[in-house]
């Protein structure tokens, strides 16, 4: 079985959301945990699928080469904030319960990493810096925030698809095989 790395889609995905900013600042790097990361990485490969397609936990493991305990506890997240559904038995495993058109980064976010901010004082009630009161720079934080929010609620699962298709060798190959599942 050859390894399939979706995760080189975010590369290009990070360069797609540089272009679509509508103002001269740049985004600047934000960090997903390895956790949140995977999660994305499952959600573009259950998408590409066969909506019918149940695919069990072990072979999503080895197919994205995440680990089966990690990526189990990742599955359980998603399930729980309804993007995946998931059937018992023998021939049990995941498949995507909604459209992924309809996923936002902003919800997987939520899902995975509640609460996502790109500095602790976004929000002021929850904050417990010392420097809070005479902080020269939070409002300019708060406004980065709401823009680069805005546009996680704008890019969904559906916008990575054809990203991965394009770095995926596995994908290469089902688009060629007219009797491959897609």
């Amino acid at each position: 079985m050859q390894e399939v790395d979706y995760r080189g889609v975010w590369c290009r995905h990070a360069i797609l959301l540089q272009d679509r900013a509508t103002s001269s600042q740049e985004i600047p790097e934000m960090r997903l945990t390895r956790e949140c990361d995977y999660a994305f990485v499952v959600l573009v490969y259950l998408a590409a699928q066969e909506r019918t397609r149940v695919i069990s936990c072990d072979e999503l493991a080895d197919l994205l080469s995440i680990p089966y305990d990690f990526l189990a506890k990742i599955l359980q997240k998603l399930s729980r904030a309804g993007f995946i559904g998931s059937k018992q038995g023998p021939h049990g495993g995941y498949c995507l319960a909604r459209n992924p058109s309809e996923i936002t980064f902003t919800e997987v976010f939520h899902a995975i990493d509640d609460p996502v901010r790109l500095v602790e004082c976004v929000e002021v009630e929850s904050c417990r810096c010392p420097r809070l009161s005479v902080c020269a720079i939070i409002e300019t934080m708060r406004a980065l925030h709401q823009k680069v929010m805005a546009e996680f609620d704008r890019v969904t699962v559906a916008d990575l698809i054809p990203l991965s298709r394009e770095a995926s060798p596995v994908h290469a190959r089902a688009a060629s095989d007219p009797l491959s599942p897609r």
